[in-house]
């Protein structure tokens, strides 16, 4: 089972009616899951290219636990994808992807008189990313993801848009590269109870 899989089924059964809080470990704090979805662009280290606007679709499920007030810890699968264009990319229209597993902390600090909060993430990657589909299978490496953003909370769920840096390992058993991608997306933050 794919760590992708895996998140997608704890996803899908802590939203489903009755399954929520109430089965939650007593020492977990308020737990939550967010989908973000948005658009990368980035570079990559052996294509000759500079960063390019070439966006592409990118998207993270995550689940969230707070830790202390403010603290929050949090686990997930991130999908990183943007364009190429340039380099050994002209005339290719390649995509860099990269599949990670991510861990991190953010911290949220909320004001008690304010329905809008600031949050502040940062995090290990730990996956493949590949550019193209032709050539030698990726290996597996560490990555770096760091983003801020907005809390907007109403209620039963909260809007959370942000902005993300993330530094990919793309190597290969013949190559070292790296992939830069900044990405731009719109969270949603599903509380499921405390534990």
């Amino acid at each position: 089972m794919t760590i992708r899989t895996l998140l997608v089924a704890i996803a899908a059964g802590a939203l489903a009616p009755g399954s929520a809080s109430a089965q939650l470990p007593d020492w977990l704090g308020q737990v939550g899951v967010e989908i973000r979805a948005g658009v990368s662009v980035g570079s990559h280290s052996e294509s000759a290219a500079e960063l390019e606007l070439a966006y592409k679709p990118s998207f993270d499920l995550v689940v969230r636990s707070e830790v202390i007030p403010s603290l929050w810890a949090f686990g997930g699968y991130y999908r990183t994808a943007f364009g190429c264009v340039e380099g050994f990319c002209l005339e290719r229209d390649i995509t860099i992807a990269g599949n990670h597993g991510a861990l991190g902390v953010e911290w949220v600090p909320r004001s008690p008189y304010l329905s809008v909060g600031a949050w502040l993430r940062g995090g290990i990657l730990v996956g493949t990313t590949r550019a193209g589909t032709e050539g030698e299978p990726p290996d597996i490496g560490i990555g770096l993801d760091f983003g801020a953003g907005l809390d907007r909370d109403f209620g039963l769920w909260s809007a959370r848009p942000g902005v993300s840096y993330r530094y990919l390992k793309a190597n290969t058993p013949s190559s070292s590269a790296y992939a830069i991608a900044l990405s731009a997306h719109l969270g949603i933050a599903i509380p499921l109870g405390r534990g």
